[in-house]
């Protein structure tokens, strides 16, 4: 299956080359990687641009095309770098992640994109942790943080920290970019995705959980990680109940499309 990669990321060329290392070596070969730039400072900008420069050349002679968007910090919410990606991507699966997301294995698109056999599949994710590999804390970390991120919090919940949806889906609901006016909270926190994933099971579609797809996701590192998480887990809860009260269907706007009515 073809699809495409959308790459977020301010500030991140450390984790970025490794990033695209990482897809370069896939399974299943993304056709396309949109990276989606928040207003890097100049330095790291720099360096970013000739990570990407670099990269382009490899990945031009494997067939993947490379895209570079860049908006501002007034122009940033989640959904709006979110949608702004998607809508440049040319294929109907668009697997959306960001810079310091590293995939887990060489298998990791593979393993997404198989469950879209299933036409009822709206979208697949995995999970993701805070401590990469060879770190001797990884597997109690892992434990920790899956116990409060997935037990709690991400049931049925597809992450754009390492998400594929179908863009037909997504042009019928892109990332409600209201949803900071109606939460205002969600401009820091996000959240657009569970919103997402709540309105595609309200409409009947599936949202797949696959642990192969999974990826080392951390702001900060090892039990620092986990215990960020657990602090924010009332945050988020909060949050969620709120997105839980939206009436169903709901309409979504996005400025990559037009207004979107529900079902």
């Amino acid at each position: 299956m073809r699809v495409s990669v959308v790459i977020r990321t301010r500030d991140e060329e450390k984790y970025l080359k490794q990033l695209l290392r990482i897809l370069f070596l896939q399974t299943v070969s993304p056709d396309e990687i949109i990276i989606v730039n928040n207003f890097s400072s100049e330095n790291n900008l720099q360096s970013l641009k000739r990570s990407v420069e670099n990269a382009s050349r490899w990945l031009w002679k494997a067939g993947i095309k490379l895209k570079w968007i860049a908006i501002s910090d007034e122009q940033f919410t989640h959904p709006y770098s979110t949608n702004l990606g998607v809508s440049t991507s040319e294929n109907e699966l668009v697997c959306i992640t960001n810079a310091h997301s590293l995939p887990i294995s060489t298998s990791w698109l593979e393993n997404g994109v198989r469950h879209f056999k299933d036409p009822n599949v709206a979208c697949v994710s995995g999970y993701f942790s805070p401590v990469e590999k060879n770190d001797f804390a990884r597997e109690t970390a892992m434990l920790l943080y899956h116990f409060s991120e997935k037990v709690f919090l991400r049931l049925s919940w597809c992450s754009t920290v390492n998400g594929i949806i179908r863009k037909s889906l997504w042009k019928e609901y892109p990332f409600d970019e209201n949803l900071p006016k109606l939460i205002p909270e969600t401009r820091r926190h996000g959240l657009e995705d569970y919103d997402w994933s709540l309105e595609m099971k309200n409409r009947g579609f599936k949202v797949v959980i696959e642990p192969l797809f999974s990826v080392y996701h951390s702001h900060e590192s090892g039990f620092r990680e986990v215990w960020r998480n657990l602090r924010n887990y009332f945050v988020y809860y909060k949050i969620q109940r709120r997105i839980n009260r939206l009436k169903r269907s709901k309409p979504s706007y996005s400025k990559a499309g037009s207004l979107r009515n529900g079902f």
